[in-house]
């Protein structure tokens, strides 16, 4: 009987060994988890190597708390092109986490989606995925073609597919990462 026992034992101890090692080898661990905090877009009008623009976003306490400790204006130059990048960190803890990295190497999962009120401008996303579906993290930034005197501003937000299959690359997901407003002028 204790050699029966033993067997069973060893088979229940195999089994929870081989679906515990399964699934930490086959599940990635989804970003969708972290904590975003400050969001970052450098903005470089195109053709000119300096004059680059940094927006920062910041919420340290995270989505939910106090409202964020940081909402920089764009103040955008009108009939410009300006080349842009995103930035995405939790800096809530030590050491700060970069979830940029992350996003990129995700890319299949997630995408920004912009907005530009007031027909203040528009984006066009740059960078894409595996199947040629834009993400967001690079993008082109148009203002209008004359000075408004009207504000208006743009809007962000980070959608997330546990479903990579799922991203048609015009619907956002159920999903948000992140979903912010900067303010934006053209003068």
């Amino acid at each position: 009987m204790s050699n029966v026992l033993i067997a069973l034992s060893f088979c229940g101890m195999m089994l929870l060994f081989t679906s515990g090692c399964k699934e930490t080898s086959t599940t990635p661990d989804p970003i969708n988890h972290d904590i975003v905090t400050t969001v970052t877009i450098t903005l470089k009008p195109r053709g000119v190597i300096i004059d680059s623009l940094v927006a920062v976003w910041e919420d340290i306490d995270g989505v939910g708390g106090a409202n964020p400790n940081r909402i920089d204006t764009l103040k955008l130059k009108a009939g410009t092109e300006y080349i842009c990048s995103i930035q995405v960190e939790n800096c809530s803890v030590t050491p700060i986490v970069d979830i940029t990295s992350e996003i990129d190497a995700e890319r299949e999962n997630h995408q920004f989606f912009y907005a530009i009120t007031n027909s203040l401008g528009n984006v066009t996303v740059i960078d894409k995925d595996s199947r040629s579906l834009p993400v967001g993290l690079q993008f082109y930034l148009s203002t209008t073609v004359t000075a408004s005197a009207v504000p208006g501003a743009l809007t962000m937000s980070l959608s997330h597919w546990e479903n990579a299959a799922d991203k048609n690359g015009t619907t956002p997901s159920a999903e948000t990462d992140v979903s912010i407003e900067l303010p934006m002028i053209v003068r």
